[in-house]
């Protein structure tokens, strides 16, 4: 039977929520036991645990879809803000609420619509994470976009969601590199006999601070764009990256910088302005 004490929810929960504490998480369990979750009582000292088994949707059956998405609301900024790494389980909640909650809203109501998307690859996930934790090597079936599939030895090291795919970075035993790997194009993933050890593993938390999208390639640097009105409004209310900065503004155009890498998702999204971008800096 699994259980865990409240020391050891906070520990599990501080990636998410640094400001949680025990008595945070008593109350947690305290609502899930309003919701019918069949969680015993004891002591301070006593580890949780279900005694019977509990569904959180199931649970949600017959509350106010007012109430549902506030909660939906609240796992999506979880869903966003949070290492993915640690609240796999988590998505598979919050993707079941906001099907659910979705599907009632439109059903009732035409004028609201929602985007749909279900996540190619996802299936992957689990799969790929029990390996990334054990630090185990595989042998990767994968099959690019108009082309063979090829057999890669690699050793996995996380995963990343990116413009609604989801991505696995990881070490390329053929390449002697980094390589991405989209999920959708994973065929097949099998246990590998061949050892693959790093003196230093790359930092999640880290990795993506100068990448816009998964790739890191290219140079680190300052990218300055000119772009025309009213294409410039858009990239400032959905900015590409934590370091965009505007430079300058004229009743024509604004000019936009960010320190990242030159990789081809910076270019993408460059090139998908046409005429109404401008790199001053760096030349491509």
């Amino acid at each position: 039977m699994n259980s865990c004490s409240a020391a050891e929810l906070v520990k599990f929960c501080e990636p998410i929520d640094p400001n949680i504490n025990g008595r945070t998480v008593r109350a947690d369990i305290q609502f899930l036991r309003d919701l019918g979750a069949s969680i015993p009582k004891g002591n301070k000292h006593q580890k949780f645990y279900y005694k019977e088994a509990f569904s959180l949707i199931n649970a949600l059956e017959g509350i106010k879809y007012e109430e549902t998405n506030e909660m939906v609301t609240y796992l999506n900024q979880l869903y966003h803000l949070a290492p993915k790494a640690a609240l796999l389980d988590l998505d598979k909640v919050f993707l079941a609420l906001e099907r659910r909650v979705r599907a009632t809203d439109a059903q009732g109501d035409p004028r609201l619509q929602f985007e749909r998307t279900e996540y190619s690859g996802q299936n992957w996930i689990r799969v790929l994470y029990d390996y990334i934790v054990g630090r185990k090597t595989i042998l990767l079936i994968y099959k690019p976009f108009e082309r063979q599939p090829q057999e890669r030895i690699i050793l996995p090291i996380f995963l990343k969601e990116y413009n609604q795919r989801w991505f696995l970075i990881a070490y390329d035993a053929g390449r002697l590199a980094y390589q991405n790997f989209a999920l959708d194009r994973i065929e097949d993933v099998k246990m590998s006999d061949k050892k693959l050890a790093l003196d230093k593993m790359p930092d999640p938390a880290t990795y993506f601070n100068n990448l816009i999208g998964v790739s890191l390639e290219g140079e680190l640097t300052t990218v300055a764009v000119r772009v025309k009105k009213p294409r410039a409004f858009y990239i400032r209310t959905k900015p590409w990256h934590l370091s965009q900065t505007e430079v300058s503004e004229t009743s024509e155009y604004i000019d936009f910088e960010w320190t990242v890498y030159t990789n081809r998702e910076l270019k993408s999204k460059i090139f998908e302005l046409g005429p109404d971008a401008e790199v001053l800096s760096p030349h491509f």
